[in-house]
């Protein structure tokens, strides 16, 4: 019902209007695998496809709105619909689940009841004013559980000359403070939090190779080392807590290769599945791309992707 009534409140909006602009993209997708299942899972055949309108138009006066909606052609439903309106106070955008600042501290969310969904957010405005960038973003629902989901979040950011100060709190009581300071060839930061909770890091550039070094609270150090040479991209990090990862990315053209490896329990960040060692190969022409994937527990994915714009 929120979606249908954000939906007509879209429509709504641009009636009467002359639309300066309308754009009409879409996405399909057919992939062949068992990635992120249980190893030795059979090998399944999977679809999606969305369409989504974006329109947007300014007012006399200099005030631009807009809305943007999705159609999920797999959910077989109208979603992520936002609505905004923008000018020299900010930028108002508003959306049923829409914005992704609140947390749910790995709990089922009490909006939605998905665990860990974080997009429930129905309100945000951002704006910057004399170097303070302002992001606010609430939930309009009810059933918000007090400390595990927060109802809103306000993040304050400041840039000077060589400086940055930031200050994240919500309703939930959870806060960080965060600094950072240049100081020629390094780069010197940290946040601190609740229970006392800090950490601190050192960055620097030495040619093409940057590092950056960690230290918290909870006694774990690390050191972070990325860089790039030639049509190959490389990056290598590990802690005191034997967490240790590595990657090489080359690419050449439209192929790309990628390996990666991440002995954490965890999965591998942006990467798919539990696995340790991960393989992808990638091939792009325009906004057609085909990729594959295949890592240590014998799970793979053979893909197709096809993007449209009207």
């Amino acid at each position: 019902m929120k979606k249908l009534i954000l939906l007509t409140s879209a429509l709504t909006m641009i009636g009467g209007a002359a639309v300066a602009e309308i754009t009409v993209s879409g996405e399909a997708t057919v992939s062949y695998g068992n990635w992120k299942t249980a190893p030795s899972t059979a090998a399944t055949f999977s679809f999606g496809s969305s369409l989504t309108i974006a329109m947007e138009e300014t007012t006399s006066n200099g005030l631009t709105y807009g809305a943007k909606i999705t159609v999920d052609g797999d959910a077989g439903t109208i979603g992520n619909g936002v609505v905004y309106v923008s000018g020299g106070f900010g930028k108002v955008e508003f959306g049923v689940d829409e914005f992704d600042e609140l947390s749910t501290a790995g709990a089922a969310d009490a909006i939605t009841g998905v665990i860990g969904n974080t997009n429930y957010g129905d309100v945000k405005y951002t704006g910057e004013f004399g170097g303070v960038a302002v992001t606010l973003v609430a939930d309009a629902g009810v059933g918000v559980v007090a400390g595990v989901n927060a109802s809103w979040d306000l993040g304050l950011a400041y840039t000077g000359a060589g400086f940055t100060l930031g200050l994240d709190t919500d309703s939930a009581n959870a806060y960080k403070v965060s600094a950072s300071v240049d100081v020629g060839n390094f780069t010197i930061g940290g946040a601190v939090k609740p229970a006392n909770a800090w950490d601190l890091f050192v960055s620097t550039s030495f040619g093409a190779v940057n590092a950056k070094f960690t230290t918290n609270s909870g006694s774990t150090h690390g050191i972070a080392l990325d860089g790039t040479s030639g049509d190959i991209t490389w990056a290598v990090a590990t802690n005191t807590a034997n967490a240790t990862s590595a990657s090489v990315d080359y690419a050449m053209g439209d192929l790309s290769v990628g390996v990666a490896y991440d002995n954490d329990a965890a999965p591998l960040a942006d990467r798919g599945d539990e696995a340790d060692l991960q393989l992808t190969v990638g091939y792009s022409v325009d906004m057609l791309d085909f990729g594959l994937k295949f890592n240590d527990v014998n799970e793979y994915e053979i893909s197709m992707t096809a993007g449209f714009e009207f």
